[in-house]
């Protein structure tokens, strides 16, 4: 028997490393060639990467959460033949839920005073971001290199006091993806709220209309393609909506495609998947297309061209939990805006002076201040409320 060294392979575009997600085999264990033994997810997709022969996994590099480099070993084979290494192929992942084991966060170990720590460009930015200075510390990578999860340790110890009984539990995979998605969002973009409460009554009506036929045609109907209907119509009117924002070059890219994400919860997480092209859809379209993206969703069969290119997004805060009133929703860049929605009840209004029951959707928007101002706010959310109280115009 020999040692057979695998390193992490080139992905492509542009990809440098790539987050561990998965040991699908443990060492000791055989493993047959083209068997699928890690799970490693970077920032364009979510890989497969399958043993390029027949032996024992002898070696892991890497734990579930810490990042790996391109090029660099992977894992070790005990084979039959030659000491060698390889790069192996990789294989887009369709399955994505995997149990995660729960480990303790590191911080990093002194470095000699003045000595500067080794830490990849992406790391370093994060931490001046974050107000840490990294320079000092020996991290968990490799030779000592400084590692994301590297600086949530030290901010932990830095701000959080460690009480009887705690444990932690690592954000991994796609939790990791959002929450730094979600921190860069609120650093960068300045966001302005503005919220609206809409008489759903015809909105309703048009469901139920619409609702009988479909579900003869085996198709389920909710709110939501109506609501993504409306949100499509109003971007036409509102071109500037559908757009994303350069901050590099100050400028603003107005898109023609309406890629609309919607945001899902999963078995893994939170998901924002996107409906492609809804500028071309008509209703009907539209809630197939809604249906078959939810359904892959739940199914843990979306590509991962279906998580990328969104132009804007809708989260549907209503069905979650007992259904909140308001949101104050983060917007995902490059976009300028996200529409929160709430559930569609029968809310106590005042009609001819009295007070009636009356179904109602509350919609919460956030737009970037830097490209939609507050005038163009209440204007944008006026003509989607006047879609939703009158829907006629959506079939």
């Amino acid at each position: 028997m020999s040692k057979f060294t695998v390193t992490l392979p080139d992905i492509g575009e542009g990809v440098v490393e790539g987050e561990v997600i998965e040991w699908l085999k443990q060492p000791n264990d055989e493993v047959q060639q083209d068997e699928p033994i890690v799970i490693v997810m970077t920032d364009k997709a979510t890989v497969e990467l399958p043993a390029p022969k027949a032996g024992k996994l002898q070696k892991q590099y890497y734990q579930p959460g810490e990042i790996a480099i391109v090029g660099k070993p992977l894992y070790e084979l005990d084979i039959e033949g030659e000491e060698t290494a390889t790069i192996i192929k990789p294989q887009e992942k369709k399955q994505e839920i995997s149990e995660k084991k729960e480990t303790e966060a590191s911080v990093p170990r002194p470095r000699p005073v003045g000595q500067k720590a080794l830490a990849t460009p992406h790391t370093r930015h994060l931490a001046k971001e974050l107000g840490i200075d990294i320079n000092g510390f020996t991290g968990s990578g490799k030779e000592g290199r400084v590692t994301p999860e590297d600086l949530k340790g030290i901010q932990s110890k830095m701000t959080i006091e460690t009480l009887p009984g705690d444990h932690t539990e690592p954000l991994i995979g796609i939790h990791r993806r959002m929450a730094e998605t979600m921190a860069e969002a609120k650093r960068t973009i300045p966001h302005f709220t503005y919220t609206e409460q809409v008489n759903a009554t015809r909105l309703v009506q048009l469901r139920a209309s619409v609702k009988g036929e479909a579900e003869d045609a085996g198709v389920h109907v909710t709110y939501m393609p109506l609501i993504i209907r409306a949100l499509s119509k109003t971007l036409k009117e509102f071109p500037k909506l559908n757009s994303s924002y350069d901050a590099t070059h100050q400028e603003l890219i107005l898109h023609e495609q309406q890629n609309i994400g919607i945001a899902m919860t999963t078995e893994m997480g939170l998901i924002v998947p996107a409906l492609k092209n809804v500028e071309t859809m008509g209703l009907e379209e539209v809630i197939r297309g809604y249906e078959d993206l939810k359904k892959r969703a739940v199914e843990n069969r979306l590509q991962s061209s279906d998580m990328k290119g969104a132009t804007i997004t809708i989260t549907n805060f209503g069905v979650l939990g007992g259904g909140g009133r308001w949101a104050t929703p983060i917007i995902t860049p490059p976009e300028v805006a996200i529409l929160g929605v709430a559930k569609v009840q029968k809310l106590p209004v005042v009609k001819n002076g009295e007070v009636v029951a009356q179904d109602t959707l509350n919609i919460s928007w956030s737009f970037d201040h830097r490209v939609i101002d507050g005038d163009m706010a209440a204007t944008v959310s006026h003509h989607f409320g006047e879609l939703i109280q009158n829907p006629a115009a959506l079939l």
